[in-house]
C-alpha cells in the first residue's frame, strides 16, 4: 500500500509541474519557462527557411508626431511606433495563451532587420534594451513585433512657390540583409495612421502607401513607402514680411507729396525703405537652403525693392528739373535785367496795342519783383524787351511743369503698379490649383 501511495504522490507532483508551466494564471520563473517555450528553436534561421519560400511580414506605422520641418537642411522628425506581424510555425502549439517578450527577452526569436532608407538619424537598429519593444507570440505561432521609432529623415522640398507652398516628405523602409528571396514587405490593413497632426509651420493633409522592389548588385529588396503631404501655413509670413514689406512700399510714396527742393529729405526716405526691404530679404534667407532658384517671397521682395528704388530715382529726376528750372529762372531774370531800358523799369505795365487781348497769349512778366509788364506771343515787335524773352521764360515755365508732373503722376502711378503686382502674385501663388508646377 506504500507503494502504491508513494506512485501515485510522484504522478500527481509530475502533473502539477505540467500544469504550471502551461497555466498562465500561476507563477513560474521567466527562464525557466523561456528556456522550455524556446527550446529546440534557432533564432538564427528565418521563419519557413525550409520551405523555400520568402516569409511575408505586414508593416503598419502609427505617428504619434510630427518635429520641426528644417527647410535649412531639408529634413523633418518623425515619432511613432513601427510595428511587424509575420508568422512563425515553429513556434506554433507550444503554448495556449499568448507570450509577451520585453528588453533582453527578445533576443531569444529570430526578428527581421529593417532599416529606413533615407534616415539620418534612426534608433531602428539599436537593441530592445536600449528602448521601448516588445513582442506577442500568439498560440497559432503570430508574431507582433512593435517597436519605438524615432527618425530624422531627409525630404527634399522643392522651395519655388515658398511661402505659399506643400511638402511631400515620405520615409522609406526594407530589410537590411534580407532579399526578396527571404522577406517580402508589405503594408498591413492600418498602414499608416498619424495621430497627433498639430504642427508650428506644417498642417498635415494625407499620406499615401506603396511598396516597390529595389534592384542592387547584391540582389533584389522589397521595400514600403509613404509619404506625408503638408501645407505650410501662411499667417507667420503674412504677419512678419508681407504686411510689413507693404508698408514700406507705401512709406516709400511718401517723397511724392515732400517739396520738390528737400531733396535730403526724400532721399534719406528713399535709402531707409531700400535698406528695410534688403534686411528683410536677407533676414529671411539666412535660414534658408542656398537653392539656386528665386522663391516666390524673393519674387515678392525683389519688386517691393524695384518699388522702391524706382521712387528714389523719381526723387532724383524731380530735383534735377526743379534745379535747373530755377538755374534757368534765375538766368531769365538776367536778361530781363540787362534788356529793359531804365526809363521802363518802373512802369507797372506795358501798354499793347489795341488788338491784344489774353485770347491772344497775353503773358505777364516779373523781373527781380520790380517789374511787371504784359506781353503778347503774336507778335515779336509787340514784345517790350526783345525776341527771345518771352521763349525762355516759356522754357522754365516748362520744367517747372514738368516736375510737378512727375510727381502728380507717380502719386497714382505707383500705387495703382502695386496693387496690379499683387493682385497677380496672389492669383498665382495662393489661389487653389494655380501655383505653379
Amino acid at each position: 500500500m506504500k507503494g502504491v501511495y508513494k506512485q501515485c504522490s510522484l504522478s500527481r507532483s509530475s502533473f502539477l509541474i505540467v500544469l504550471i508551466m502551461i497555466s498562465p494564471g500561476m507563477v513560474v520563473s521567466s527562464s525557466d519557462l523561456l528556456a522550455t517555450f524556446f527550446a529546440g528553436y534557432d533564432k538564427a534561421v528565418r521563419p519557413d527557411f525550409d520551405k523555400g519560400k520568402p516569409l511575408v511580414i505586414s508593416a503598419d506605422l502609427y505617428v504619434e508626431a510630427f518635429g520641426n520641418i528644417k527647410e535649412a537642411n531639408m529634413e523633418y522628425l518623425v515619432y511613432g511606433y513601427f510595428r511587424q506581424r509575420w508568422k512563425d510555425s515553429r513556434l506554433a502549439g507550444r503554448l495556449n495563451y499568448s507570450l509577451n517578450l520585453k528588453g533582453a527577452d527578445i533576443e531569444n526569436i529570430w526578428v527581421p532587420d529593417p532599416y529606413c532608407y533615407n534616415a539620418r538619424e534612426s534608433n531602428m537598429m539599436m537593441l530592445d534594451t536600449q528602448l521601448h519593444s516588445r513582442i506577442s507570440v500568439d498560440p497559432s505561432g503570430d508574431v507582433l513585433y512593435s517597436k519605438g521609432l524615432t527618425l530624422l529623415a531627409s525630404c527634399n522640398m522643392d522651395l519655388r512657390n515658398f511661402p505659399l507652398d506643400s511638402q511631400s516628405c515620405c520615409l522609406k523602409f526594407g530589410s537590411y540583409g534580407y532579399t526578396t528571396n527571404d522577406i517580402i514587405f508589405e503594408w498591413g490593413p492600418t498602414g499608416v495612421v498619424v495621430g497627433n497632426n498639430e504642427m508650428a509651420q506644417f498642417e498635415y493633409k494625407s499620406n499615401n502607401i506603396s511598396s516597390s522592389i529595389d534592384e542592387f548588385s547584391v540582389g533584389n529588396f522589397s521595400t514600403i513607402s509613404v509619404k506625408f503631404l503638408f501645407e505650410r501655413r501662411v499667417g507667420y509670413y503674412l504677419i512678419q514680411v508681407y504686411l510689413p514689406d507693404v508698408f514700406v512700399v507705401a512709406l516709400s510714396w511718401i517723397g511724392f507729396w515732400m517739396d520738390k527742393k528737400e531733396m535730403g529729405d526724400r532721399m534719406a526716405l528713399g535709402i531707409t525703405t531700400i535698406l528695410t526691404i534688403m534686411f528683410l530679404l536677407g533676414s529671411l534667407n539666412g535660414t534658408m537652403p542656398r537653392v539656386s532658384y528665386p522663391k516666390a517671397l524673393d519674387w515678392y521682395l525683389l519688386v517691393s525693392f524695384t518699388f522702391v528704388f524706382l521712387s528714389l530715382i523719381e526723387c532724383m529726376i524731380v530735383f534735377i528739373l526743379a534745379l535747373k528750372s530755377n538755374k534757368d529762372h534765375e538766368r531769365t531774370n538776367r536778361k530781363l535785367s540787362s534788356a529793359i531800358p531804365l526809363s521802363r523799369m518802373g512802369a507797372n505795365k506795358v501798354k499793347l496795342s489795341p488788338n491784344e487781348n489774353q485770347c491772344n497769349g497775353i503773358k505777364t512778366l516779373e523781373v527781380n519783383g520790380s517789374f511787371k509788364g504784359s506781353y503778347a506771343k503774336t507778335s515779336s515787335s509787340q514784345s517790350p524787351i526783345g525776341d527771345t524773352l518771352p521763349g525762355d521764360l516759356t522754357y522754365v515755365s516748362y520744367r517747372r511743369t514738368a516736375a510737378d508732373s512727375v510727381d502728380k503722376t507717380s502719386r497714382v502711378l505707383f500705387p495703382v503698379l502695386f496693387i496690379i503686382y499683387n493682385i497677380v502674385y496672389w492669383a498665382v501663388y495662393a489661389l487653389p490649383g494655380s501655383k505653379p508646377k
